[in-house]
């Protein structure tokens, strides 16, 4: 017959006493404590080998004592006050308590306490079991931790995340800072370091940067807002302080980064905000700073700039046309002009180039120059330019159609909308779309891409299997390399108004424009030349071998139906 409960207790008291049910305890590495209920401070009388092995302590060291002796100035009070607690009402209570060996070193204690009471009810002892959890509790910790790295640091330089250093800015604000400052410091064209030695050897170079910033700033809070983007807070004593600290920055900012064994200067630009001056709140403050390091981008001679009213009413005009742009093009707002190319030796029309104008209801004509950047910064640039190559192709292919001149039409391509992944298809839908031959379509694209051949040059070569002319715009006021024209399939060379503003008066400039037209000559392409406002311009390039011009003297940009009188000429 199977033993209930009640007979197995009985039968294991006579089976076994006391001192060896203690002793198993002791083999399990448990710490066993007992204390008088009956006496006042509630001492111990008896601990186990288990207690003396966690605590440290001797059973001699601790008899007649209360268990307090292992708390601390860490201990936690709320824990303490659940024992207290246990022992008041008479119920079992677990706690994990920061207790201190006798060495001093803490240990994390998860502590049982249990009363025995008699037959009244009334407690003659209080057992206690102590296990020492203490890798557990670290582990933890270190988990907790590792999560919170992720969560608020950034995992390649260790620095703040931005949304982490908002929430200390924020609490600089709320306990009252009198002055900070905020730098928003930007490695300017790191991109071509990205390009040139690829990510592992880039990602040196933000951390050396990172590095760098943390010695000038070793206890103040930094984040890498993205890729090569900075921003530093900097709590001030006076304003001698921020000059003597924009100073430090430049100085190490400009030594140089070893690089493969290369030494590589990388230029920077620093927009300060400072507060509360420019800004009572976190976002009014690194938008402030994002503004001012615009503007010192801009510059070319002074690498940092300060937000003043001056740019709080370029950032109000930023954020109306931002606004206003996505709605613009919904409400035909956009228009296309078209500015004549002419042939030099005939003077008869050979191509135009489509011209976005925005005319705003409330501010009017609005210039490319003020919304281009803002649609590229916003991403709107694919939309917009889309926009433009489609209606330009429609209205070149509908005066085909008329019977009007077939001549190319030029379209513009900015940077971001190039590298674009749906861009080579977007210029096949519309070309399908409208039907107008290839050939009659031709797309300029900056200088500044050239720095990427390896990148581009497929899409260059698909872009002339379908029949499309290439044109090379601005040419002169970029970084590209003749390498790079002579390899890849371009059909035109624009040479910018820049060359040809002092011509024919100036000596150097007529023989620096001479220069490019028979560079662009020898490469066999076809020249042209933009900018040419006066007779004497127009005289001086009939004799330079160039092969067309584009400019005032012979037309300005031209709204539909004047360019489609040009047209018929």
């Amino acid at each position: 017959m199977a033993l209930n409960q009640e007979n197995f207790i009985t039968s294991l008291e006579t089976s076994i006493g006391i001192s060896d049910f203690l002793n198993t305890i002791d083999s399990m590495g448990v710490g066993l404590s007992i204390v008088d209920a009956r006496k006042e401070g509630l001492p111990l009388v008896y601990v186990n080998k288990g207690f003396e092995e966690i605590t440290g302590y001797l059973q001699e060291e601790v008899y007649m004592k209360n268990c307090r002796f292992l708390q601390g100035e860490e201990t936690d009070r709320e824990q303490v006050g659940k024992i207290r607690n246990a022992i008041r009402e008479l119920k079992t209570e677990t706690s994990t308590l920061k207790n201190y060996r006798k060495d001093g070193s803490p240990f994390w204690n998860q502590f049982i306490i249990s009363p025995i009471l008699d037959n009244d009810n009334k407690p003659l002892y209080f057992i206690g079991l102590q296990f020492d959890v203490t890798k557990q509790i670290e582990d933890e910790k270190r988990a907790k931790q590792r999560i919170r790295q992720l969560a608020n640091f950034d995992q390649l330089t260790g620095l703040m995340k931005l949304e982490n250093f908002k929430e200390v800015l924020q609490k600089y604000i709320d306990r009252g800072s009198e002055q900070l400052a905020i730098y928003r410091v930007n490695l300017d064209r790191f991109r071509n370091i990205n390009n040139s030695y690829g990510e592992h050897v880039s990602n040196i170079v933000l951390i050396e940067a990172a590095n760098r910033l943390s010695e000038i700033f070793p206890k103040a809070p930094i984040t890498r807002s993205f890729a090569d983007d900075y921003i530093i807070l900097h709590e001030l004593n006076d304003s001698i302080e921020l000059t003597n600290t924009l100073l430090s920055i430049e100085r190490i900012l400009a030594k140089p980064y070893m690089l493969l064994g290369e030494k590589i200067t990388i230029d920077y630009s620093i927009g300060i905000s400072k507060y509360p001056e420019d800004g009572k709140d976190v976002e009014h403050l690194l938008s402030n700073a994002s503004l001012a390091l615009r503007e010192a981008k801009n510059d070319s001679l002074i690498r940092y700039s300060y937000f003043n009213n001056e740019l709080a009413k370029k950032l109000e005009t930023r954020m109306t046309i931002e606004k206003r742009m996505v709605n613009a093009l919904d409400n035909s707002e956009f228009v296309v002009f078209y500015q004549p190319k002419v042939c030099v030796k005939t003077s008869e029309v050979i191509g135009m180039e489509a011209l976005i104008r925005w005319k705003d209801p409330e501010q009017g004509l609005i210039s490319p120059g003020e919304f281009i950047p803002i649609a590229e910064e916003t991403g709107f640039i694919h939309q917009l330019g889309e926009w433009v190559l489609l209606e330009a192709c429609r209205r070149n292919k509908d005066w085909q159609d008329k019977g009007r001149r077939h001549v190319p039409v030029s379209v513009n391509v900015s940077a971001l909308q190039f590298m674009h992944a749906q861009f080579i298809p977007t210029v096949k839908k519309i070309l399908q779309e409208t039907g107008l031959p290839a050939c009659f379509l031709e797309l300029e694209i900056t200088e500044s891409i050239l720095i990427q051949p390896d990148r581009i040059i497929e899409k260059l070569n698909e872009l002339k299997k379908m029949g499309v002319l290439i044109a090379i715009d601005d040419f002169g006021t970029g970084y590209s390399s003749i390498n790079y024209l002579k390899d890849l399939p371009i059909d035109t060379l624009k040479i910018d108004r820049a060359f040809v503003v002092e011509t024919p008066n100036s000596n150097r400039d007529n023989s620096l424009l001479l220069s490019i037209i028979q560079l662009g000559k020898s490469l066999q392409l076809n020249v042209l030349v933009e900018g040419a406002e006066t007779e004497e311009q127009i005289m001086f390039l009939k004799g330079s071998n160039c092969d067309s011009i584009q400019g005032f003297y012979f037309s300005k940009p031209l709204s539909e139906n004047d360019m489609e009188i040009k047209l018929l000429t």
